[in-house]
């Protein structure tokens, strides 16, 4: 997986720590750059399927939570590939300030959708046409956030939301082409994204 301009602005600017000129961060297993690159890249596309899952369970509130229990997963087995300590607490810190940075636009968007699953038939059609290509959308951005700050040697406690909030829109606009790619119909992930 190459690395964008983007990824490496947030590496240089010491955003995830120390390790930058080695080339495996610290803690991390003993796999070569590309075994450890594939490893996270199969970590995430399984979760963004899981998050997706999650976005077409039929309670609206119950989906939030479970689609954020798997972004939570996500951040732990990223942390496991990198050898980082996990704490939950700090994780779900780190997710939920980067959900948040998504603004209230998209976000209303997304509650908006999943409001319209109490709508019978066809509420519940369109809200499962729009929210699971949503929901993995956000997890694509916050595996490839977590992914340049383990792999520049951050951890959980140098993770700092803030500095990173635009390099993580720009991840979740990718996200939405992924998902539209991997998750979701053409016709649904067009729909969510409008």
């Amino acid at each position: 997986m190459k690395k964008t301009d983007q990824e490496a602005a947030v590496v240089e600017d010491g955003v995830a720590g120390e390790n930058e000129g080695s080339t495996a961060p610290a803690g991390a297993d003993d796999l070569t750059l590309e075994a450890r690159h594939a490893k996270v890249a199969e970590a995430i596309k399984r979760n963004m399927l899981w998050s997706a899952g999650a976005g077409v369970l039929p309670v609206p509130a119950l989906e939030l939570v479970a689609v954020t229990a798997v972004e939570l997963k996500l951040v732990k087995e990223l942390a496991d590939i990198y050898g980082v300590d996990y704490r939950k607490d700090l994780a779900k810190a780190a997710v939920l300030s980067l959900i948040g940075s998504l603004g209230s636009v998209t976000l209303g968007k997304m509650l908006a959708y999943s409001s319209l699953k109490t709508i019978p038939v066809l509420g519940y059609v369109f809200a499962v046409a729009s929210v699971p290509a949503l929901s993995a959308a956000i997890t694509y951005a916050i595996g490839r956030i977590f992914e340049a700050h383990f792999e520049a040697g951050g951890t959980l406690l140098d993770f700092d939301a803030a500095r990173v909030r635009e390099y993580f829109r720009t991840e979740f606009a990718n996200g939405m082409k992924v998902a539209a790619a991997t998750v979701v119909p053409k016709s649904a992930a067009g729909e969510a994204a409008a």
